[in-house]
């Protein structure tokens, strides 16, 4: 068992269905005067501290207007009185409701970036129950494998500090939530009292048969199927879902409020997929995001005035048009190179002409040719750019060149670049999530391969614990060498100079013609070796190589040359 009390560490993605359902949730109560339930929490749920959307009773002889509309913050819900109502209970509500908005497939969830669990309430609830996770396997948890985060003595405001990531035992798959009651039993039910006049519920107790559990999994739980747990998603802040637990055996008021969390954080499942927004250019690479359990489609960049990278960043369905360039240079295929109309120490290779209305060395071969997009014009003919080109590791093709897109890229601190853009490092909110087999030592930095613990030289890459060539299975364009993991030699590159250019920087090349994300093969890491990149958790590229699935909300830095 393992305790742990300050602010938490751990990322979640939810999986199940996310779609919003009727749940079985009991309207609001009276206790001292103030209202009870769910309905009461959320709208106590508010950005401000210490504020509740309630109103005030507004009493049968008084103002015939009931002023106060309980509009005091900014809160998930809100409560307010009409002329005549019960004076303890409000009769009008809005915003988030109990019954309508909870997300009933959401059962298991993966960590991926620092997120806050912290009690909202425990109701009125007289068993002080305990809350923990464990590691889905497919069976029901062992005892010994069920991890405590809130013990029975945990209080309102209350916040927990776990980084399941970090934990030796954990191993790296999906996980799970429990509620541990103090209940006692009769015979296979509960009693719904405390065990022996005790109330607080322990993992020692319930291997004493004392207390019964409950699980994210429903199928699990002691009782069965029955549902303990209702998971909300915030209306009012981003990445933000509740927990709200029942936790009487079979479930007898259905209130829900036995213990309430929010969590920070969190996004439900299929958040963070590639998807298309239907912009133009770069605005139309977009990420899916979580808001009232639905997915929806969310650009990754806004429009940015246009820079030489071989994206249209202004997103007017042009590539490049009037990006800047120093002076004497033009701008071709991403980058800017040498302008061969008036630069007197430039001069074409042989076989290459200088045209003259872009500045461009163009092959002789290829005057007056126009290709499609997505070909190339060689030897006078047009041909598929990058057909048959395998780039070596760490790099990927741009326009029959092999390129590193994060070369010359400067990323912020926390940040880290992929595909020519920059994004938040592993072991954050929002950062990206190491691929199968990599590990994330420093949040906010690069994933790295643990079965290479002393790295790899230049030119090589971890694999399966041993240094691999980076060349290893390259072809490169235009029947180039791959030496030290560069692609070199082989024939001119039309509208440079016609000579080979190894390892040349196409500026944010990981953007295409078009504006999206190049698959391309996993990155070279800034800082680290190549070969120790992060990206999407699952079955082979996306169209986004510097993993958009792992980003959860993909709250990026924009791009920096340095």
């Amino acid at each position: 068992m393992r305790v742990a009390w300050v602010s938490m560490v751990l990322g979640l993605v939810a999986a199940g269905s996310t779609a919003s359902a009727q749940c079985m949730v009991s309207p609001p109560g009276c206790d001292a005067g103030e209202p009870t339930g769910l309905l009461a929490t959320f709208a106590c749920a508010c950005t401000e501290p210490g504020v509740c959307n309630i109103g005030e009773f507004c009493g049968g002889g008084g103002d015939p207007m009931c002023p106060d509309q309980g509009e005091n913050g900014t809160c998930e819900s809100r409560m307010w009185h009409v002329r005549n109502d019960n004076s303890c209970i409000p009769s009008q509500s809005a915003g988030l409701d109990p019954a309508t908005d909870c997300t009933p497939g959401i059962t298991t969830f993966s960590p991926t970036c620092p997120l806050t669990f912290t009690v909202l309430t425990r109701g009125t609830a007289q068993f002080r129950n305990v809350f923990g996770w464990y590691e889905v396997t497919g069976a029901r948890p062992e005892i010994d494998d069920l991890n405590v985060m809130l013990d029975c003595d945990a209080a309102e405001g209350d916040a927990v500090v776990l980084d399941v990531r970090s934990d030796p035992d954990y191993g790296g798959g999906a996980i799970g939530f429990f509620l541990l009651t103090p209940e006692g039993r009769s015979g296979d039910t509960g009693t719904a009292a405390c065990a022996g006049g005790d109330c607080c519920a322990s993992l020692d107790r319930y291997r004493a048969g004392t207390g019964f559990l409950y699980f994210s999994e429903p199928t699990y739980s002691d009782d069965g199927s029955v549902t303990h747990l209702n998971v909300y998603d915030s209306t009012i802040v981003d990445r933000k879902f509740y927990f709200a637990w029942e936790d009487t055996f079979g479930r007898s008021n259905f209130d829900f409020t036995d213990l309430v969390t929010s969590v920070e954080g969190v996004e439900c499942a299929g958040a963070g997929a590639a998807c298309e927004t239907g912009g133009i250019g770069a605005c139309g690479a977009g990420v899916t995001r979580c808001t009232g359990g639905e997915l929806e489609c969310t650009p990754i960049v806004e429009a940015e005035p246009e820079v030489c990278n071989g994206v249209d960043d202004d997103c007017d369905g042009a590539v490049d048009d009037d990006a800047p360039c120093p002076e004497r240079e033009v701008c071709h295929d991403g980058r800017c190179v040498p302008n061969c109309e008036v630069s007197d120490e430039f001069v074409c290779d042989i076989g290459f002409e200088c045209d003259p209305t872009t500045g461009f060395c163009i092959e002789v071969a290829c005057r007056g040719v126009s290709c499609e997009e997505g070909q190339i014009c060689r030897d006078g003919v047009c041909a598929g750019e990058c057909e048959g080109v395998v780039c070596p590791h760490g790099q990927q093709c741009f326009r029959d060149r092999c390129i590193d897109p994060c070369r010359g890229v400067s990323c912020g601190a926390g940040a880290i670049c992929r595909g020519g853009i920059c994004v938040p490092g592993c072991g954050q909110c929002d950062g990206v999530v190491c691929e199968a087999g990599l590990r994330c030592p420093t949040p906010g930095g690069e994933c790295v391969d643990p079965s290479c613990p002393g790295g790899c030289g230049p030119g090589t890459f971890c694999r399966e614990g041993a240094c691999v060539d980076a060349c290893e299975g390259a072809v490169c364009p235009r029947g180039g060498a791959c030496v030290d993991g560069e692609c070199v030699g082989g024939e001119g590159e039309p509208g440079v100079d016609g000579g080979p250019r190894p390892g040349v920087d196409a500026g944010s090349a990981g953007l295409d013609a078009g504006g999206e994300l190049d698959a391309g093969g996993s990155p070279r890491g800034r800082g680290g070796e190549p070969g120790c990149a992060c990206g999407v958790g699952g079955e082979g590229p996306s169209p986004f190589a510097w993993g958009l699935a792992a980003l959860l909300g993909a709250g990026l830095v924009r791009r920096r040359r340095g």
